[in-house]
């Protein structure tokens, strides 16, 4: 049982490991969309601030714009880019996503572009002398700013207005290191009277930033590694250990079962099992026994019953020559023709015997053709001379000539030795629905109850052998529709018998 008890820990362990791991990944999934929810709600929240204090520009310069735009920032914006009307960088305000100082190039200290940036403490500028440049691509912006002025030697503002762009080629521009195209989450344009005047880029803080945040998933990697994953191992084993415990029993007790049936016993009782797969193993097994019981007997049945089928003729001669050899009978023809009479009966049997083990044989094989139904049941009426009305339709069936003729034969024997014999039997014939060919069979009677097994050889027993049949009639029908991959049944309705071949139709 050791090799069942590894199956299923490892069984086991694959499940919970499989959902552990797809709880770490729906975890990193939904912290990723978070984050990217996160950061674009954030940029949202930053474009509705921006709008709604658009009106407080009061002149038609950059910096009026940015210092609009910083002083409505948030404290989840992390910093703002600058750069100029042909794209390129020009400075930062703030930090990185993650926190890190932005720079800004020394040589822009004393510029019109950056002296405008205020200092405030949160966000402020920060110059270095030597900065690394790496090539970023920048999204087209997704909103507009608009300044207009009045002509005339000395303009003044005569409307701002705020709206978005549709979506236009992105950039590539020279940026510090330490961004990424991912750091921005959008950008806004800056125009006068339709010339663009510059960019404004917006970053905000990475969700992992924070320090809650950052530590809630530190613990969750935690729980997952350290504590999810051997507790999972830990469970699989108790579990393994459960299920193989109470399986070792079912097991046990079906080794047991098979080992009687190997040996014979057929009287077996297994009790009911825990698991649904154990009942029905169970289930098949008492299936099994009972039904290798029932052969057991039907073997003794057949052995007794052949026995009594073939000794009934032979005792028959017997006694006729005994009786003629002690002078009781007189040697004539009567007697002649009774011997004659007894000795037909044991060839007729045992030739049923030896073509129904024919029939079981692998070298049983059916050669079909097409036959006519009328013509061919008229051949064996007539080479049989019997009696029997023939009705329906005149279909034509695919079978081998020689079974067809000889299960036909049997079922008419069958019908007038069993039937009403003032009654003669009526075949009729026609087309099934998926185009087989019906041939029935009926005649005056009824059927014994409880019914036996009509297609089992020598089912009837004494009933069958009353009547000086050799119980093999039914039977070789079962065998040569099996051969054809068709049916035969048996039943009873309004007074009558009736039996019915069904012959598959031709595949072409």
């Amino acid at each position: 049982m050791r090799h069942h008890f590894l199956r299923l820990f490892l069984s086991i362990v694959l499940i919970v490991v499989s959902l552990i791991v797809v709880q770490i990944m729906v975890l990193l999934v939904g912290s990723y969309r978070a984050s990217v929810n996160w950061r674009a709600r954030v940029f949202d929240e930053f474009v509705d601030a921006v709008e709604a204090a658009i009106s407080e520009v009061s002149s038609a310069d950059e910096s009026s714009v940015f210092n609009l735009m910083l002083s409505n920032t948030s404290e989840r914006i992390s910093g703002l880019l600058l750069r100029n009307g042909d794209g390129e960088f020009v400075a930062t305000v703030g930090r990185s996503p993650m926190g890190e100082q932005l720079p800004t190039p020394a040589r822009a200290r004393d510029t019109a572009d950056t002296a405008f940036i205020p200092y405030d403490g949160r966000m402020h500028i920060a110059y270095q002398t030597s900065i690394e440049y790496t090539d970023v691509e920048i999204a087209s912006p997704a909103y507009e700013i608009a300044l207009r002025t009045t002509d005339g030697i000395i303009p003044v503002l005569r409307d701002v207005s705020f709206r978005p762009l549709a979506k236009g080629p992105s950039m590539t521009v020279a940026l510090p290191r330490t961004l990424t195209d991912q750091d921005i989450v959008g950008s806004i344009a800056i125009t006068l009277n339709g010339e663009i005047q510059g960019y404004i880029d917006v970053m905000v803080f990475r969700i992992n930033y924070y320090s809650p945040t950052a530590y809630l998933l530190e613990s969750l990697i935690f729980v997952f590694f350290f504590v999810a994953i051997p507790f999972a191992l830990v469970l699989s084993i108790i579990l393994a250990a459960i299920v193989s415990k109470r399986n070792e029993k079912s097991v046990h007790q079906i080794q047991n079962a098979l080992g009687k049936l190997s040996l014979g016993e057929f009287d077996i009782s297994l009790p009911k099992q825990h698991t649904e797969e154990m009942s029905v193993i169970a289930d098949s097994i008492s299936t099994l026994a009972e039904d290798l019981k029932r052969h057991q007997i039907s073997r003794k049945e057949w052995i007794r019953n052949i026995s009594h089928d073939l000794n009934t003729p032979v005792t028959s001669l017997n006694i006729l020559i005994d009786g003629a050899l002690d002078k009781v009978f007189p040697l004539d023809d009567k007697l002649m023709l009774a011997l004659k009479k007894e000795n037909d009966t044991l060839s007729s049997r045992i030739a049923s015997v030896g073509y129904y083990s024919y029939l079981l044989s692998p070298d049983a094989a059916a050669e079909p053709v097409e036959l006519d139904a009328f013509e061919s049941s008229d051949e064996v009426l007539s080479a049989n001379k019997l009696s029997c009305t023939v009705e329906g339709d005149d279909i034509k069936i695919y079978a081998d000539p020689a079974l067809f003729s000889r299960a036909l034969l049997e079922v008419l024997r069958n019908a007038s030795d069993y039937g009403d014999s003032s009654l003669i039997p009526v075949i009729s014939f026609h087309k099934g629905g998926d185009g087989s060919s019906i041939i029935e069979v009926r005649n005056k009677g009824s059927l014994p109850h409880p019914l036996p097994q009509f297609f089992e050889p020598w089912a009837r027993g004494d009933e069958s052998r009353t009547s000086g049949g050799s119980g093999l009639g039914l039977p070789i029908v079962y065998q040569i529709m099996e051969i054809h991959k068709g049916s035969v049944s048996i039943e009873e309705s309004g007074g009558f018998v009736i039996v019915t071949l069904s012959f598959p139709a031709r595949k072409e």
